[in-house]
């Protein structure tokens, strides 16, 4: 016959273990990387027109004293202004969150934030600016939230690597597919303009670094073919 008793004195023990242990194995620990994406689009099924994205590592400073300082909540409240995208009333939205660590190497914890604004059918080259601006505006702030990057030169071979990882991200294609058909370096800004190309009708101008010649952020529009040589003259 089983003893209920003994059985039951285990299992007990074996929880208060798991309860009490001071280390957690699942855990996404603190955020040492954020990497938001910010898409406008004029439907809410349709493909954004443009799209902006940020790398940002946080600083050790900031992580060391206290579990980073940025979170959740500064990355959204960075982001509220945006949804006006230039009108008085905010705009409808869709907002996804992610979050991933892995255990095995040196793997940063990650908060991934992803905000699709619809500006409607009506969509002009005011909102197109208005929304540039509160864009720039708000990965500016998180910036200097994250701690500001060091600012170091992009190199022309960087930037077209950085341009087509964006698109291919941003557009879910494959990066193999985009190839380069024009370029534009600004040194005194450290950002380039990169106009790709996917196919005959399917082009799109990236501009790397374009808050601040930070080379994290990044900034997709999607173009018929005839814009992409005037886009990299007019950014």
């Amino acid at each position: 016959m089983l003893d209920l008793g003994l059985r039951s004195t285990k299992s007990e023990d074996m929880t208060s273990h798991s309860v009490d242990s001071p280390r957690r194995l699942l855990t996404f620990g603190r955020v040492d990387r954020v990497q938001v994406q910010v898409g406008f689009r004029a439907r809410p099924d349709d493909r954004p027109y443009q799209q902006f994205l940020l790398d940002l590592p946080t600083s050790e400073a900031d992580s060391a004293r206290g579990g980073g300082a940025i979170d959740e909540q500064r990355v959204l409240a960075a982001l509220e202004p945006v949804l006006y995208a230039g009108a008085e009333a905010p705009k409808h939205y869709s907002l996804h969150q992610h979050r991933w660590h892995t255990s095995w190497g040196a793997s940063p914890g990650v908060l991934g934030i992803g905000l699709f604004v619809t500006t409607g059918a009506r969509t002009t080259a005011t909102i197109s600016e208005a929304s540039h601006d509160s864009v720039t505006r708000a990965f500016r702030d998180l910036m200097e939230v994250a701690g500001r990057p060091q600012p170091t030169p992009t190199t022309r071979d960087a930037a077209i690597l950085q341009a087509r990882r964006a698109a291919a991200m941003a557009y879910a294609m494959d990066l193999e597919a985009l190839s380069v058909n024009v370029e534009e370096h600004r040194p005194a800004e450290n950002s380039w303009t990169v106009g790709l190309r996917a196919t005959a009708i399917d082009q799109y101008v990236v501009v790397v670094g374009f808050v601040d010649g930070y080379a994290g952020s990044v900034r997709v529009r999607h173009a018929p073919q005839i814009e992409v040589s005037d886009s990299v003259g007019s950014e």
